[in-house]
């Protein structure tokens, strides 16, 4: 798990039952489908100052992390394209690192360990994120 700005909490993990998980997301707590986990962490930290801020388009940070990730301002349309699925996801949680382990242990989620992320693949998440900003 990577610790960023002491704030967020970045983990790779397998999600086995999407229905099982879904319910207890929240506003501090998500799980997104994508295959960087430096772009979840730049998206994550955008997310963060959007509502520092006062510059956010949905209501809890998770929710500004799918937008953030997704590139666009519908949030249905951001669940469709990054929302958890079953597999690999990345688990992010904006709180305290003990909170972040209790998640895990709660959810049953296995940890996986990070793997690198071709500059190429970043790149293409970086434009949308940032995307969001001027839309």
């Amino acid at each position: 798990m990577v610790p960023l700005m002491d704030r967020v909490f970045i983990g790779k993990v397998i999600v086995q039952n999407v229905e099982k998980v879904v319910p207890r997301l929240g506003g501090n707590v998500q799980l997104v489908s994508v295959d960087c986990w430096r772009a979840v962490a730049f998206a994550s930290l955008l997310s963060i100052r959007t509502f520092e801020r006062g510059t956010n388009h949905a209501r809890t940070l998770g929710g500004e992390l799918l937008l953030r990730l997704a590139g666009t301002l519908q949030i249905r349309d951001a669940i469709r394209e990054v929302g958890v699925k079953e597999g690999p996801n990345y688990l992010v949680v904006f709180g305290e690192e003990s909170y972040a382990k209790k998640v895990i242990d709660e959810f049953g989620l296995e940890e996986l360990p990070l793997d690198e992320c071709p500059d190429e693949i970043v790149k293409t998440f970086f434009e949308k994120s940032a995307l969001v900003e001027v839309l």
